[in-house]
């Protein structure tokens, strides 16, 4: 029974040894594998430029004197817009139900709201504020 559990637990580490083996293999072969992937997606140039900007060195573009850029402003016009007929029929634009006004009832004083007896009216105080030590100290306020 002994030599069972004995071979049970060796089978079981080489498997794990294994099992570990494929996963890093795996793992490291991801990399291209996502690469062949995301090649035939829309994504491709964004996902390529997020790959290949961590390999690129970032040297600052050259300076010339000759540097300008040019802009070019359009200012964009709307057509001129047509009168319709149905733009002056008043019937189109008339209010047809004005809702009514609402009045409230008027509010009246009721015996139970003035019973002091629903009411708890005690004072309400709290404890006396004591200064402690570590309040008063600088090293505990300074920056």
């Amino acid at each position: 029974m002994k030599t069972k559990n004995n071979v049970q637990k060796t089978v079981l580490r080489s498997l794990a040894v294994v099992v570990s083996f494929v996963l890093i293999s795996f793992t490291v072969t991801a990399q291209d594998f996502w690469k062949a992937v995301l090649a035939n997606s829309s994504f491709n140039e964004i996902a390529l430029a997020m790959a290949e900007t961590s390999k690129k060195s970032t040297a600052p573009a050259p300076v010339t004197e000759n540097n300008s850029v040019n802009y070019i402003y359009e200012n964009e016009y709307d057509g001129k817009l047509a009168l319709e007929y149905w733009m002056t029929d008043n019937n189109n634009f008339e209010a047809t139900s004005i809702p009514k006004v609402e009045r409230d009832v008027t509010i009246e004083v009721e015996d139970w709201m003035l019973d002091e007896n629903l009411y708890s009216a005690a004072q309400e105080t709290d404890d006396e504020l004591k200064v402690e030590d570590w309040m008063t100290k600088d090293v505990v306020w300074v920056n």
